[in-house]
């Protein structure tokens, strides 16, 4: 996995398991993969050794990824928002020029509260 796209994905699933974690696990991975800091800076930072903050690492990420693989909350909500996202594109591609002036008020309502929702997510 690339480099970018492992701290992306290890950020999410922080999100979505980071409260299942221990406080001193989260608080390395958080330093880690969202605060960019090297082992060495954590290691300083914190008072253990370099070898130890890799340790925490290494079973923060083993302990996220099991649990996506049990919970699967992080693959359903990028499934859901890919979904949105394309009713969006749906929404924005439909042709106003028929629809009577309440057909496209609706349209426009119903488009906007999509939009809402991929916001906040």
């Amino acid at each position: 996995m690339e480099l970018q796209s492992e701290m992306y994905e290890m950020g999410m699933l922080m999100d979505f398991y980071g409260s299942l974690l221990t406080d001193s696990t989260l608080q390395v991975l958080d330093m880690y993969y969202n605060q960019d800091m090297s082992l060495a800076e954590i290691g300083e930072v914190l008072g253990i050794s370099r070898q130890g903050v890799h340790s925490f690492v290494t079973k923060g990420k083993q302990q996220l990824t099991e649990l996506e693989r049990k919970l699967g909350l992080y693959s359903r909500f990028r499934k859901i928002k890919a979904q949105l996202e394309e009713v969006q594109t749906d929404f924005e591609q439909i042709d106003r020029s028929v629809l009577s002036a309440y057909e496209a008020r609706l349209l426009d309502r119903m488009h906007q509260k999509v939009t809402d929702v991929i916001a906040g997510l």
